[in-house]
């Protein structure tokens, strides 16, 4: 009888654990998660309830130095991945060394490092973003996540394996001399150590395209695995873009490389399994789903543009701004931000210096109005036209940065 009674007893806790595992868990699983201030919860939900269904999540911010704007970003992509089913971030980051990581993962050498690398030296010395980058280090080496670049810019801050690795690997099967200058040539190019006699002139421009296209016909000889040729012919296109706008002028330069980061994003996209679902993080200019955002390019198309032109609504663009507080300009100098306007969406307030969020629905009813989600400088838009929702802080604040500059 004893014994029976213990297993009844055993039985009713198994029978009440079950029943309240489902009530416990997502409050357990929530805390995992990055923190969200108090002033930002009511809009961090309604954020998710407009992204949590859509495939593609382009998530801007007004400058590369808003600490309030990352630390919102860091805690919505945790909740985009664990609570919603993301499963690819493409940074506004290298893609080479995002490709140098996956290839360190699958050779088991990864680390979370690595991962910082990538995302580049605009975020990774912030303490808003550290927490992120061992969250999408963790979640890459299980498996649950593929992690991507779409910038194919040469030159990035502490990123060995594009600046160093990656020449030496596709020079493989070039003849000794001829790789030992190629090698250099991408050094200089790369680290930009050009001076009297060594210029950055048209001959040099000739010399470094012959490299690439030398480069490119030693690897149709070699003969490697399917997937590692096609990761080369990847790191080569991206590198016949950058030396095709080294030629361009500043403007034209800038139009191609919003073109250029669509075609990154196209194809990591394409190499996914169907139904992947992806969080794209990068500048609010790019994120735009409109040229209106800059009418000084004259309707050049956007990063943005180009993606909702092949997702429409199941792509969702979100920007960032605030009515209040600052941002850091230089390593030196944080600016405040600029004062509303009289009708500004930045006025746009729920009280008690909570966050706003304003929908699609408000946006398109506010029908043309000044605001400043492109670095913090108000101009008048029919921002529903160019943004899905945006987010205004009541203030915004410099991010706390490790980077530890050499003395002059």
């Amino acid at each position: 009888m004893r014994w029976l009674r213990r297993t009844h007893l055993a039985m009713l806790a198994f029978v009440t654990l079950l029943v309240l595992v489902p009530s416990v868990i997502p409050a357990a699983f929530a805390s995992a998660l990055a923190p969200v201030e108090r002033t930002d919860r009511p809009a961090m939900h309604a954020v998710m309830r407009d992204l949590c269904h859509r495939d593609v999540g382009v998530l801007g911010e007004a400058t590369h130095a808003d600490g309030h704007t990352e630390a919102f970003k860091v805690a919505l992509v945790e909740r985009l991945v664990k609570q919603c089913g993301f499963r690819a971030v493409v940074f506004e980051g290298s893609l080479y060394e995002f490709l140098g990581f996956n290839r360190a993962r699958r050779d088991g050498r990864a680390t979370e490092a690595m991962v910082g690398n990538a995302i580049g030296g605009l975020w990774k010395f912030e303490a808003e973003i550290k927490p992120l980058t061992h969250f999408l280090y963790t979640e890459a080496m299980a498996g649950r996540i593929t992690l991507g670049g779409m910038d194919d810019q040469l030159g990035g801050f502490e990123q060995p394996f594009a600046n160093e690795t990656m020449a030496a690997l596709l020079t493989q099967g070039l003849p000794v001399d001829r790789r030992t200058a190629c090698v250099e040539a991408f050094h200089r190019r790369t680290y930009l150590a050009f001076d009297d006699d060594h210029p950055n002139s048209p001959d040099f421009k000739n010399r470094i395209d012959a490299c690439a296209m030398d480069m490119r016909s030693a690897l149709s000889k070699q003969n490697l695995a399917e997937g590692e040729t096609a990761e080369r012919i990847e790191m080569l296109d991206g590198i016949d873009r950058q030396l095709a706008r080294d030629r361009l002028s500043s403007e034209d330069y800038a139009k191609d490389r919003d073109r250029a980061m669509y075609y990154a994003f196209a194809r990591f996209s394409a190499n996914l399994p169907k139904r992947t679902r992806i969080i794209v993080w990068t500048h609010s200019f790019h994120a735009a789903k409109s040229p209106a955002i800059r009418p000084d390019l004259n309707g050049a198309l956007t990063f943005g543009t180009l993606l909702h032109q092949a997702y429409a609504s199941r792509a969702f663009a979100l920007a960032f701004s605030a009515r209040g507080g600052s941002y850091r300009w230089s390593r030196k100098e944080n600016r405040p931000v600029p004062a509303p306007p009289p009708d500004a969406l930045e006025l746009a307030s729920p009280g008690d210096n909570r966050t706003a969020y304003l929908n699609s629905a408000t946006l398109r009813a506010r029908g043309i109005a000044p605001a400043a989600p492109d670095y913090h400088t108000y101009q008048s838009a029919r921002w529903a036209d160019i943004y899905d929702g945006l987010v205004v802080f009541a203030e915004e604040h410099p991010p706390h940065s490790s980077r530890v500059y050499p003395a002059p």
